[in-house]
């Protein structure tokens, strides 16, 4: 995957051609991105587009992960000649990130290693388990009324106040205790106090060194929350598949 750095390979350049809230479209005179590819806009490069669908021979339409606000009709626009990346591996374990995989905790960056695309292939039906496991979550409750399928979904649903964040909290403890698993948290729409309350109570009990949280957060554009998801699994993927690890996966939430 290509570092995020300044030395980043410039394939195509172009300039905004329209601005509607998050919707981008940008021209290319030559040559066009090609689809899910990452452009960045305008003088400093600091607006985020994903390339949707090519509109003709030298016009693109795009999504802004990131806000918007200063670009203008007329701006410059490069491709990176790569889509979306993550990092991925042990190395974000306790650490938070947002949709383009930036570590947002205050603390080093993220730089180097492997980073993968937010698109993996498919696990083909071959591959796939039909065995059915139980998942002991380690609280009566859900084992004994509502018992969870190891590989399978799950839906929480109430309202404000009546203990939702204490069973992911617990979740996510009993998953580093009982099966020395990692558990990936993704907020989509989370409030940014929200967040910032989760984070300190994930730490306080002891769990953050096997937690990983993403986060599309309300302040930021519907890009990011659209494909903050994808990140998530992309990092959690990777300790199924390749570190052979339990991973628990929590979104909040779906909307």
């Amino acid at each position: 995957m290509p570092t995020r750095s300044d030395n980043r390979k410039r394939s195509t350049q172009g300039t905004v051609a329209s601005v509607r809230g998050s919707v981008v479209v940008a021209h290319f005179p030559q040559q066009l991105p090609p689809m899910r590819t990452e452009l960045r806009a305008g003088a400093d490069e600091d607006v985020v587009i994903e390339v949707i669908t090519h509109l003709d021979r030298h016009r693109v339409q795009g999504i802004a992960l990131t806000r918007t606000q200063g670009l203008a009709r007329g701006a410059p626009v490069v491709s990176t000649g790569h889509s979306l990346h993550v990092p991925v591996g042990e190395r974000v374990l306790g650490r938070v990130f947002n949709v383009l995989g930036e570590a947002v905790d205050r603390k080093d960056p993220v730089t180097g290693g492997e980073w993968r695309d937010i698109r993996q292939p498919l696990v083909p039906l071959t591959q796939q388990t039909t065995h059915l496991e139980i998942f002991q979550s380690g609280i009566k409750a859900i084992d004994v009324l509502a018992p969870l399928e190891r590989g399978g979904k799950a839906g929480l649903f109430g309202g404000a106040g009546v203990g939702k964040t204490v069973l992911v909290m617990e979740l996510i403890h009993n998953v580093a205790g009982r099966y020395e698993g990692t558990s990936v948290f993704c907020g989509i729409g989370e409030r940014v106090r929200e967040a910032e309350e989760l984070y300190r109570q994930i730490q306080e009990a002891g769990v953050l060194d096997s937690t990983v949280m993403v986060f599309g957060q309300m302040n930021e554009s519907p890009g990011a929350r659209f494909r903050v998801g994808h990140a998530a699994l992309t990092m959690a993927e990777y300790f199924r598949d390749d570190l052979r690890s339990d991973v628990l996966v929590l979104i909040d939430n779906i909307f």
